[in-house]
């Protein structure tokens, strides 16, 4: 497999990148061969990308696709220029962090500079410090049989072994017993992952991190295991302090292992739904204020149906929101989603959908909810909050329409108008 660094191409998503016969090295564009390697490619989302005439638009995918001498870093549009920036590759780590995707990350790790990296050193940099860390703390260790010749009994004689083996040497014992090593599947995975990786690693501090992190590991076998392996240990009480690790592991095999390149071509690709990762965002921004409520935050539910076919007794049409914010009684006080994409100021309906508008309405009317929000991701320069009165409900609904930034940490004005919104809920409440 060839394993020559790619050129690093960075692009935002929906923007054009054009595709061309003969690529020079440097050149935004895509070769023709890159393209077909890209189409050859089966473990894309389906709706990771559109092609144009001579283009290809990446659409609400953020992360990495290799294709072989040129890889793709697809960053979040965060901002109203066609320029990507540092930022948006931190504002996409953030993301990423606060989805529980990366661990321990803080930028300048392993001597890491995030403004030069490659989103795949900033994932093997916090694989690495996950390791180091819990190896710092003892390795797994686990139970293994041995079977061995040994001069005392040692666990149980295993006779058919011992008169094959040992006939002519009365002197040994061919046991089978039970040892703790640290030769089991765990450190396996741990050390198949940092093989791969150290493959893949640009900057020459990550590379270093991972042969260090490798170098503890050259006492276990090399085994090579699959994703659904790795998923699949069951880890028991003291062993789930491993438990970031393995998930690391399996990502790494998944897309990384030379069983899943393409012929010759070194092809893999790290991609992340923009519209889970910000809805972590969205959740991450919402739920102190809640706890300060004294509400529970939700998601994906509760869940409630919308219609009930009598031929079959059977409800359908499953509902989930978002976002929830439920009062001690369990009552629904706000329902929210979070929608990862850019709203039009300049526009009447400021770009928002028909059907997104028709599904908050459902949610109010059927969670009996007078209080919902479409939360988008704000650009550059800063958008408004909209409140809106729904017509559709048959009690007094309001919709707030807002934004939340991803360059900053607490967005103090949104939660304040949320804060009021859900006030006004509890208040009607109140007094019915």
């Amino acid at each position: 497999m060839n394993n020559l660094v790619s050129e690093v191409l960075v692009v935002l998503e929906h923007q054009k990148i054009p595709i061309v016969s003969h690529r020079s090295v440097g050149e935004f564009a895509l070769s023709s061969r890159h393209a077909e390697v890209l189409e050859r490619m089966k473990t894309l989302p389906g709706n990771a990308y559109a092609w144009g005439r001579d283009s290809i638009t990446w659409k609400n995918y953020c992360g990495l696709v290799c294709l072989g001498d040129v890889t793709l870093e697809i960053l979040p549009k965060i901002s109203d220029t066609e320029t990507p920036s540092e930022s948006a590759r931190i504002s996409l780590i953030r993301m990423l962090k606060v989805a529980g995707l990366l661990k321990l990350h803080r930028p300048g790790s392993a001597g890491i500079a995030v403004k030069n990296c490659s989103l795949l050193d900033v994932f093997i940099s916090d694989f690495c410090e996950l390791v180091a860390r819990e190896i710092a703390r003892g390795a797994a260790k686990r139970y293994v049989t041995v079977e061995e010749n040994l001069r005392v009994v040692r666990g149980k004689l295993k006779v058919t072994q011992q008169l094959k083996s040992n006939l002519a040497h009365k002197e040994r014992l061919y046991c089978e017993y039970d040892e703790l090593s640290e030769d089991n599947i765990i450190n396996q995975s741990i050390r198949y992952a940092l093989q791969i990786v150290s493959k893949k690693a640009i900057q020459p501090a990550v590379k270093k991190h991972v042969l260090e992190q490798l170098n503890r590991f050259e006492h276990i076998s090399p085994v090579q295991l699959s994703a659904d392996q790795v998923e699949n240990i069951d880890l028991n009480r003291n062993e789930r302090r491993f438990s970031d690790i393995l998930k690391y592991c399996e990502l790494f095999i998944r897309t990384l292992a030379p069983t899943n390149s393409a012929g010759k071509q070194d092809v893999f690709s790290l991609l992340f739904d923009m519209n889970q990762l910000f809805e972590a965002w969205v959740c991450s921004m919402i739920r102190p204020l809640a706890h300060e409520m004294g509400l529970t935050l939700r998601t994906q539910g509760p869940r409630k149906y919308l219609a009930y076919r009598e031929d079959i007794q059977s409800k359908v049409f499953q509902m989930k929101p978002d976002i929830t914010l439920l009062d001690k009684a369990g009552q629904v006080v706000l329902i929210a989603d979070a929608k990862w994409k850019i709203l039009a100021d300049d526009e009447k309906k400021l770009g928002i959908s028909q059907a997104d508008m028709y599904q908050l309405s459902v949610y109010g009317n059927r969670y009996q909810c007078g209080s919902l929000a479409l939360v988008y991701p704000r650009i550059q320069p800063q958008s408004k909050n909209y409140l809106m009165d729904l017509y559709a409900n048959e009690h007094a609904t309001q919709l707030l329409v807002t934004t939340f930034g991803l360059q900053q940490g607490v967005d103090k004005l949104t939660l304040d108008d949320i804060r009021l919104l859900i006030a006004t809920q509890l208040l009607k409440s109140a007094s019915l």
